[in-house]
């Protein structure tokens, strides 16, 4: 199998991070231009990695092996490196407060606090991955995103705070954190 160059890389690791992916919704999410990803989603569709299921496209278990072997292809040094390992410490600390403030809104209905609480994580999160991106410059694409979705739930639209069908802070969370973890080569703690 061809190993992935870095635009097909960044296409179909948002196929595989979200498992199932609107071509629109991968755009988006990378900054890419969509007949870009049309074309990358076709070559995979043809080379058995995926495939489109109405308006969606699905990653295939080999779609999503050749995604992580780029990661570890990518990233075998970084791994290797402790402040990476130490800013992953900082962030499970976050991911923490994050996972609290988001149970306490959905309980208390969208409560203003709560969600005050839990942007100002997103946010604390921003900044955090901000000095990760002079080793992995695709990250700002993190930022871009969850600033979007800060400024629509600013704008009062809580679609964007935990919404499965939006490019919500939450699901831009879980994508970052899946993410992340692909870097450091750690399979996500499922206890």
């Amino acid at each position: 199998m061809t190993p992935l160059d870095d635009t097909s890389f960044l296409i179909l690791n948002a196929a595989h991070l979200n498992k199932m992916s609107k071509p629109q919704g991968i755009a988006d999410a990378t900054g890419l231009d969509r007949a870009r990803v049309d074309a990358v989603l076709s070559a995979a569709e043809q080379g058995g990695l995926g495939a489109s299921a109405g308006d969606q496209f699905l990653l295939f278990p080999d779609g999503s092996k050749t995604v992580l072997d780029y990661y570890d292809r990518t990233y075998a040094d970084l791994r290797r490196d402790p402040a990476l390992e130490a800013w992953y410490e900082r962030f499970e600390t976050l991911n923490t407060q994050f996972i609290k403030h988001v149970t306490d809104w959905q309980k208390m209905e969208g409560d203003a606090g709560v969600e005050s609480k839990l942007i100002k994580v997103a946010e604390r999160l921003c900044k955090a991955i901000d000095s990760l991106v002079p080793q992995i410059p695709r990250y700002a694409e993190y930022i871009r995103r969850f600033n979007a979705s800060i400024g629509r739930v600013d704008q009062g639209d809580k679609n964007f705070v935990c919404n499965p069908t939006s490019d919500s802070v939450h699901n831009i969370w879980f994508e970052f954190h899946e993410d992340i973890l692909s870097v450091l080569g750690r399979p996500r703690d499922t206890a």
